[in-house]
């Protein structure tokens, strides 16, 4: 029989087997699968390999929530952008809970989250905290958009928490989202303070995390992942039906990570390698390429670091002319000793 090859896309990762590998059916102890005893520690994963005959391969590569070291952002990251999702869609799309008992209520999103983060993320302390952020304000909200706004002031308190944090990616450091760069009509300033505005985070979050704005580059094709899976087509969601993207929208695609954005006609080759969407090897290239110039830096970082490189160069010239003059002086004394 030829060697088959399967693979998946869940929660922004790309797992894929390689061809004519095995599927073994390891029996995993029963401890290993409760919640508070699944960890990201390599002892941990290293036991947790096969489960159920599934094929688990030793690397993992997101696509959407890529840190700078393997251990860093992933899963955290996905789970936060997929509970985002679920809040604006239920905001934007008040009809899709018909028939679900859930019918005209704001905080259905936001209990199922408040249920799996108790019940099945691994991480004890931070389930404890997100307990206390829902048992303190979560019986406030009373429309799908305050559940929109409250699940982001969470995100923010819990970033503020974890700031400086060894789970904290350098390139990614853990402050106010979204930052000014990113979305300037949310930021205003009152009495000198920096302040949200609220109603423009709220547009933003729906324009960001909306349907349209998803990527489906590396999702499998349906009915295709038996088959090899390749890339289905990225489409856009509007009243349930799903219809081309459209070459001229550019307003979606800036909001998308630089990691999978579609290449740009015209531009040369720079730092970052261009994805090639027509192929696979392609886009593997694309994947195994680290961005390095100006990763991880804002334009306010490289506008001081230009500035501390100027004002470096002047204060050493300053100091070689100054201690030029003064040894010229001591020169001009000695050879013309006062009488």
């Amino acid at each position: 029989m030829p060697s088959l090859t399967w693979s998946t896309t869940k929660c922004g990762r790309s797992v894929e087997a390689p061809a004519g590998a095995a599927a073994p059916a390891v029996r995993v102890p029963e401890s290993l699968l409760l919640p508070e005893n699944i960890t990201r520690s390599k002892p941990s994963m290293g036991h947790v390999r096969t489960i159920s005959g599934i094929f688990l391969p030793n690397h993992i590569k997101w696509v959407g929530c890529q840190g700078s070291r393997p251990e860093l952002r992933g899963y955290t990251c996905s789970l936060w952008k997929l509970f985002h999702t679920l809040t604006v869609e239920a905001g934007t799309h008040p009809k899709a809970l018909d028939d679900t008992g859930f019918e005209g209520d704001p905080q259905a999103v936001l209990q199922a989250i408040r249920s799996y983060i108790h019940t099945f993320f691994g991480c004890k302390e931070c389930g404890e905290h997100f307990e206390e952020m829902a048992k303190e304000s979560m019986d406030s909200v009373k429309t799908p958009d305050q559940a929109i706004l409250w699940l982001w002031q969470k995100h923010n308190l819990v970033n503020s928490r974890l700031a400086g944090h060894l789970s904290e990616d350098p390139r990614f450091p853990k402050v106010p989202w979204p930052t000014p760069d990113l979305c300037p009509a949310c930021h205003e300033e009152t009495k000198g303070l920096d302040s949200w505005d609220e109603g423009q985070v709220l547009l933003f979050l729906k324009r960001h995390y909306s349907g349209n704005n998803l990527d489906h580059t590396y999702a499998a094709a349906l009915g295709g992942a038996g088959e090899g899976g390749g890339p289905a087509e990225t489409s856009e969601r509007e009243g349930g039906r799903a219809f081309p993207q459209k070459p001229g929208d550019q307003g979606s695609r800036s909001l998308r990570p630089p990691s999978v954005q579609p290449p740009r006609p015209g531009l040369s080759e720079g730092p970052h390698l261009r994805q090639d969407r027509a192929g696979v090897p392609g886009r593997r290239e694309a994947e195994a390429a680290t961005p390095f110039l100006g990763s991880g830096f804002s334009s306010l970082d490289m506008s001081l670091c230009v500035v501390l490189y100027v004002a470096s160069s002047l204060f050493l010239m300053l100091m070689f002319f100054f201690f030029r003059v003064r040894s010229k002086r001591r020169t001009v004394r000695h050879r013309h000793p006062a009488v």
